[in-house]
């Protein structure tokens, strides 16, 4: 334990007891960085067991802001090395087939998708602004790392591949509604990164945020579905959510990952003590958790659904 000194043994037993005993502290010492990538703060349903992360009939899906573009207050949260090594445990100890991620760089996504293996692709987006009529993108600070966006990675071949406009901003940012469906499992999976309530200067317009989710639960409609991302929105039923109440179905139609009928309620995601990260689902949703790791400002949702 960190401040505990180590006694001192008297080397009479033979260096044979050492080399043991050095094998198993290293062991142990493994097994800690492991645990420390993602904490578990678990939520409804039953928890995965190891054993059945891809149990038939049944789908992960994960969502995450990486805060990965370092000039976006993101200096203090790891580098891009310690990201992608969140990213894999995330995969290895939820068994997310599918993590929808928002704040990537282009090439740090290329990254952990060749380090998950072969059977995982992604698709990328990025965030782009409108300025005196010409469109630009973000360029994340790094060597290489391309640029700024949202987007997926997928264990799962996915198929209709299809790009929903969302309602933009006058100024700042714009981004869309990214959409795919996993076909074996025959689940439409949508994500997103809506605009911040402040966006540079600017105060967004309240009427905005709500046609921007009603955009997203139109984009995502049907049962066999999981949406969800960034929403920078408070959880419904909170004083600064007017925004959820003015659109139909959305928390009456699908189940949220942390939303009524979970056990405890809606868990923070965001470091600052308040939750935006949501994953919605028309399926029968069998368990929700947050994982929390220091290499972002935001918690990652993990959300496992009934398929079969």
């Amino acid at each position: 334990m960190p401040g505990r000194r180590a006694r001192t043994r008297h080397r009479h037993r033979g260096g044979s007891l050492w080399v043991v005993a050095a094998v198993v502290l290293a062991s142990l010492a493994g097994l800690a960085i492991g645990f420390r990538l993602f904490d578990r703060d678990s939520g409804s349903g039953t928890p995965d067991a190891p054993e059945a992360t891809h149990a038939p009939g049944t789908l992960s899906v994960a969502t995450w802001n990486v805060c990965g573009v370092r000039q976006w207050n993101c200096e203090d949260t790891g580098s891009a090395e310690e990201k992608r090594a969140r990213i894999e445990a995330l995969v290895r100890d939820s068994g997310a087939r599918v993590v929808l991620l928002q704040e990537m760089c282009s090439a740090d996504l290329d990254s952990v998708r060749a380090s998950l293996g072969g059977e995982w692709r992604s698709l990328f987006r990025p965030y782009t602004a409108v300025r005196e009529g010409r469109r630009s993108t973000v360029r994340c600070t790094g060597d290489g790392r391309g640029t700024a966006g949202y987007g997926m990675l997928s264990g799962l071949p996915l198929t209709e591949v299809a790009d929903i406009p969302l309602p933009q901003p006058a100024t700042g940012l714009r981004r869309n509604i990214l959409c795919a469906t996993a076909a074996a499992e025959d689940v439409r999976i949508c994500t997103t990164h809506l605009n911040p309530q402040q966006g540079g200067t600017r105060a967004v317009d309240a009427g905005l945020r709500e046609r921007q989710l009603r955009a997203l639960a139109g984009a995502a409609a049907g049962p066999r579905t999981v949406f969800g991302g960034d929403l920078n929105t408070a959880p419904s039923g909170s004083a600064d959510a007017a925004a959820w109440s003015r659109v139909e179905g959305v928390f009456g139609a699908y189940r949220e990952c942390d939303g009524a009928g979970s056990s405890g309620g809606p868990r923070d995601t965001h470091r600052s003590g308040y939750k935006i990260d949501y994953l919605f689902t028309g399926l029968e949703r069998r368990s929700c958790s947050v994982q929390r790791s220091p290499a972002s400002d935001h918690w990652a949702l993990v959300l496992r659904v009934t398929t079969g």
